[in-house]
């Protein structure tokens, strides 16, 4: 499974335009925000109870592409979960100088560098906040994280209750390779709940000027640039994968139990721009389709 972070390299304007948008999302709390991580936790929790019956405290859980902080891992494992995370990107919720050279090594200097700032700036004073939010000290020692491809997975089978991933899916390549391994760790009567954000849609190309169309829309890049010129590229590995496509595999690999999407960018998407992209493959669902869940259960 590669990087999120692209090969392609980007101009140095592209560089700092990325890094502007990053720190304004951390200081304003678009991209650290105590209250939708709980949220989006008790979200979560929902699901397991309802596909599942059990509780928190006695669920074994996988959060894939866990991410650095680790949030939700945070979360259940104060809830009393039997909790792993993995991801390809080293864990910085603590930060110390091994670690920071381990980010160097796996990750490159680059993301070493964002880490760094990020952990100083903001990272300590988001868990203040959302152990306030939480009702308890969440601790981040001794959290259960792994730097694990989600292709190759060391787990054992049947090993885990629920496992979830929250818009991680449509960065791998092998989708095929990663949801065998789901299937194949997760338990007869458990259930995977797998968020994408589809790549076609007009927010799928991650550029940042799109990242919600609907509430803030770009005066500056055209709508679908990604799919059309392509003007305003963004360093980030995408699979570029269909809905059908992410359909055909999950529902061959496992047993799809429900699906639901979220659109987007409707009153963007004129005649000649549908008209346009219909030339090269894309149909007005792939536009319109922000992001996809499945809830799966295995497939013996």
């Amino acid at each position: 499974m590669k990087t999120v972070m692209s090969k392609k390299g980007l101009p140095l304007f592209s560089k700092l335009d990325s890094y502007r948008y990053l720190y304004n999302g951390y200081r304003e709390k678009g991209f650290a925000d105590a209250k939708k991580t709980i949220m989006h936790h008790n979200r979560l929790s929902g699901y397991l109870d309802k596909y599942v019956g059990i509780s928190v405290g006695k669920a074994r859980i996988l959060d894939i592409g866990c991410g650095q902080l680790a949030k939700q891992v945070a979360l259940f494992h104060a809830g009393g979960a039997r909790v792993t995370g993995i991801d390809i990107d080293v864990p910085t919720y603590t930060m110390t100088s091994s670690i920071l050279l381990k980010i160097i090594k796996v990750n490159g200097l680059e993301r070493a560098v964002k880490s760094l700032f990020r952990y100083f700036l903001f990272d300590k004073k988001f868990f203040r906040e959302l152990s306030k939010e939480y009702g308890k000290h969440i601790e981040f020692n001794n959290l259960d994280t792994r730097i694990m491809d989600a292709t190759e997975m060391t787990f054992e089978s049947n090993s885990f209750d629920f496992i979830f991933s929250n818009v991680v899916f449509q960065h791998i390549d092998n989708l095929e390779g990663a949801v065998k391994e789901v299937n194949r760790v997760l338990k007869p009567s458990g259930i995977a709940a797998v968020h994408i954000h589809l790549f076609p849609s007009i927010s799928g190309g991650i550029c940042l000027d799109w990242l919600h169309p609907d509430q803030a829309p770009s005066s500056r890049v055209p709508p679908w640039d990604h799919l059309r010129e392509n003007k305003y590229p963004v360093n980030i590995h995408l699979n570029k994968l269909k809905i059908n496509e992410y359909r055909e595999i999950f529902r061959t690999y496992m047993e799809v139990v429900e699906e639901q999407t979220t659109t987007e960018g409707e009153k963007f998407l004129t005649e000649a721009i549908e008209s346009q992209l219909k030339t090269r493959g894309f149909v007005r669902e792939d536009l319109l389709t922000r992001t996809v869940m499945f809830f799966s259960r295995k497939k013996e």
